[in-house]
């Protein structure tokens, strides 16, 4: 038995790729003329990535929307207890909602999420995660014809938020998924969109 759960799904090389916000979409890809894959677009992700042990027990954090609550937590993209805990002071001190900090600190668009809900998980078995400051978005606008541009701000400490990205939790297909949920709320959806400049 592996010491990690999702180990075949980290050393997969696509996901370093898919931490630095590569778009793997073969209907997305550059192509040239004889129709080879020359290059993929990134459209977000985060700065070097570095290879992070999450053990059992931890504390992490998801935001999503618009599926329940299991397929939610089958995502990749998560946050530390710690670094949920400088998202809640920076919407504190900021007077803002907690779903409206998510989005400029992680860099997620509405084009991504609606951040609907906020999922507190439990990692019951050691995970592989990739670790890293979120990067510029740039990302095509829902229903316009032009450009979401989001630009990170982690020169500033207090908007520095590391992020993972696990691998391979949608494949796994043990009976007791690695991530128990211990706690789901509910989000209002306008909450974060008040505020929020697209630039």
């Amino acid at each position: 038995m592996p010491q990690f759960a999702n180990s075949a799904a980290f050393d997969d090389a696509r996901s370093w790729l898919l931490a630095l916000g590569t778009d793997l979409s073969p209907d997305k890809a550059l192509l040239d003329a004889r129709g080879n894959v020359i290059a993929h677009a990134r459209t977000g992700g985060m700065l070097d990535p570095e290879r992070h042990v999450l053990r059992a027990k931890s504390t992490i954090y998801r935001f999503g929307g618009s599926r329940p609550p299991r397929d939610i937590a089958k995502g990749g993209w998560w946050i530390e207890a710690r670094q949920f805990t400088l998202l809640l002071n920076f919407a504190i001190s900021h007077d803002i909602y907690l779903g409206l900090a998510m989005r400029l600190l992680c860099l997620v668009p509405p084009e991504w999420s609606d951040a609907t809900v906020l999922i507190r998980g439990r990692v019951d078995q050691d995970l592989l995660a990739w670790r890293g400051l979120g990067n510029s978005v740039v990302t095509p606008m829902k229903g316009a014809k032009t450009l979401v541009r989001m630009p990170h701000q982690n020169d500033i400490s207090a908007r520095r938020v590391h992020q993972l990205f696990i691998p391979g939790l949608a494949d796994l297909s043990s009976p007791l998924p690695p991530i128990a949920i211990e706690d789901v709320r509910h989000l209002d959806p306008n909450e974060s969109l008040l505020g929020f400049l697209y630039l």
